[in-house]
């Protein structure tokens, strides 16, 4: 079976320390670290997330015949502050909540299990 190109992006560094150019085909961001004043990496990995669930939400339901009319999915992720820094950034906890219109709860509850087991 032959391998397909899906994605391909590229960062790389600024001479500013803690920031970097995003790029994705002709797209171009700024991802800063710890706090700056432009989005962060780790915001950016959660608008990822939160991208791929509404988007396969949508799809899985569109499928289904499920009326799903519109929807809103956010991530808040949570680390010890006080925890020394490591070789592996770990988030201590992380919250998706999902909020759908046009559904009843048994189908909202069937997309999340189907979208969380993808």
């Amino acid at each position: 079976m032959a391998l397909e190109l899906a994605y391909k992006v590229r960062s790389y560094s600024t001479g500013t320390l803690g920031r970097a150019i995003c790029n994705a085909r002709n797209h171009h961001w700024v991802a800063d670290d710890a706090g700056g004043e432009q989005v962060g990496a780790g915001e950016l990995f959660f608008s990822g997330i939160t991208a791929c669930a509404v988007n396969m939400v949508q799809r899985l339901a569109n499928q289904g015949e499920i009326p799903l009319d519109w929807m809103d999915v956010s991530v808040e992720g949570y680390r010890e502050s006080e925890k020394p820094p490591a070789d592996l950034t770990l988030y201590d906890d992380v919250r998706v909540h999902f909020q759908m219109w046009g559904v009843d709860d048994d189908q909202g509850h069937q997309l999340v299990e189907t979208w969380k087991q993808r």
